[in-house]
């Protein structure tokens, strides 16, 4: 008879081998910072811990993630696939802009790299639980993941979550007017991760705090603040706003 829960196979693992895989290929490239210093930045500690395998906090989180992925509808589950891309088109697909598609090269160039530098802090956690995903588990009622491509490693924490707080962070900074969608966004990306059943909400939660800190540090940084001023006036604009 199988347990309820399986244990994970490992309590603690080193960098976080699974998310190399799934980060952008420039990320993979520059295994370095251009804009931060990584020893100001203390990522475990930001993030914290997840509830341990087993645990009640674990099971009720399971239980959570199985409710909300049973209930999703056809056209949420269009939505959380198309939720999978971590590009600054995909976060804004998902809320109503005026934002031209494929323009304001600049823009993109600098939130690609500050997703980079996210990813890269990611990549460089070396104490961090080894979580297996919701739909990975055994249980009475399996979670049904989401068609096509299925993540693979730990579940936490989110980059998803991460880089959807990293853009709206950024994004407030230079468009107040539109914060509260941004924000909106945020919930509705990282909700679409426990729709397919691929985290787990402290994994989202965890990601969350991760990305708004690099944005707030690239923000303190005063060579990406000065890029960042110098595009200012074109992320507005891409919005239609002056």
């Amino acid at each position: 008879m199988r347990a309820r829960f399986l244990p994970s196979a490992t309590t603690l693992c080193g960098p976080l081998l699974a998310l190399t895989l799934a980060l952008p290929a420039a990320a993979q490239q520059r295994p370095y910072l251009i804009w931060l210093d990584a020893a100001k930045i203390d990522v475990a500690k930001v993030m914290g811990l997840p509830p341990a395998q087993n645990s009640p906090e674990h099971r009720a989180e399971f239980e959570k993630v199985l409710a909300i992925s049973s209930a999703r509808t056809p056209e949420r589950e269009k939505q959380a696939i198309a939720d999978q891309y971590q590009t600054l088109n995909a976060f804004l697909n998902g809320i109503d802009h005026a934002y031209v598609e494929g323009t304001h090269r600049e823009t993109r160039l600098l939130m690609r790299e500050a997703q980079i530098e996210l990813a890269i802090l990611l990549k460089s956690v070396n104490r961090l639980t080894s979580r297996i995903r919701p739909f990975q588990m055994w249980n009475k009622v399996r979670v049904k993941p989401c068609p096509g491509g299925r993540p693979e490693g730990t579940s936490f924490p989110s980059a998803h979550a991460a880089t959807a707080a990293l853009y709206a962070t950024l994004l407030s900074d230079a468009v107040p007017e539109l914060a509260d969608k941004f924000e909106e966004r945020v919930k509705s990306y990282g909700e679409s991760r426990l729709v397919c059943g691929f985290h787990y909400p402290t994994d989202l939660e965890a990601g969350d705090k991760i990305g708004r800190v690099v944005a707030k540090a690239l923000l303190a940084e005063k060579a990406f603040k000065v890029r960042f001023d110098e595009t200012r006036v074109e992320t507005r604009l891409a919005f239609g706003l002056k």
